[in-house]
């Protein structure tokens, strides 16, 4: 089956190459789609150099471009990053498989930059906080990596456009109710610590304050500022 892969971006002139490329280097062959969401630099110009398609969806917002994303795709297998994420050579190759056994996967998100200490944090802390929730049947989809069967999604109903940050974990607590989702340890990427820089306390705050709200209510109103 034919895995697509959606990387939406904004504004991501200083990070999306390296995430093309990264896609491009697969060990299997892969539709690459992008979601341009409105971006004012040079995003869609590099977007057309490496994808297969590039999508235009003018409505703000990551979870506009997710949804935007798989319906336009190809594959009855979807697979999602970040365009400020690379992934390993072999990243498609264990989702397909992932995707043949179950009908959604996830897997670990490394810092490709950063202080030492945050990059065994990620490692380690984050991947950690992924297997308890795999093993306590939450599983807890991150934007940068994780796939779902088209047909899943189609039953679904895609993405929640309500929520601006968070869709990812929303999914996949619908999706838990509705197929098989898997933890795939060594399927892991590699993102940028941007949102680190920007303020850590400020990043693990919101994401904490984001995760309850979803858990607790199945919705969030937070928003995330962009940072470039």
């Amino acid at each position: 089956m034919m895995l697509s892969v959606v990387v939406p971006a904004y504004n991501e002139e200083r990070y999306i190459e390296a995430c093309l490329r990264s896609i491009r280097a697969q060990s299997m062959d892969v539709e690459l789609v992008v979601v341009d969401n409105g971006s004012e630099d040079a995003t869609p110009r590099i977007a057309e150099e490496y994808a297969d398609r590039v999508v235009y969806e003018p409505r703000r917002g990551v979870a506009f471009a997710r949804d935007a994303g798989w319906r336009h795709a190809k594959g009855e297998l979807v697979a999602f990053t970040d365009a400020d994420t690379v992934v390993p050579e072999t990243w498609a190759e264990l989702m397909s498989g992932a995707l043949s056994a179950a009908d959604a996967a996830y897997g670990p998100v490394y810092l490709a930059d950063g202080s030492a200490v945050e990059k065994l944090l990620a490692r380690y802390g984050f991947t950690a906080f992924l297997w308890v929730h795999s093993i306590l049947g939450m599983p807890h989809f991150s934007g940068q990596n994780f796939g779902v069967r088209r047909s899943l999604l189609e039953l679904a109903g895609g993405f929640n456009l309500s929520i601006e940050v968070g869709e990812d974990f929303e999914l996949s607590r619908r999706l838990r109710k509705l197929g098989r989702v898997v933890f795939v340890p060594q399927m892991h990427v590699y993102t940028s610590s941007r949102r680190l820089r920007a303020g850590r306390l400020r990043f693990l705050m919101h994401n904490a304050a984001n995760y309850i709200s979803i858990l607790l209510t199945g919705s969030s109103r937070l928003r995330m500022e962009a940072v470039r």
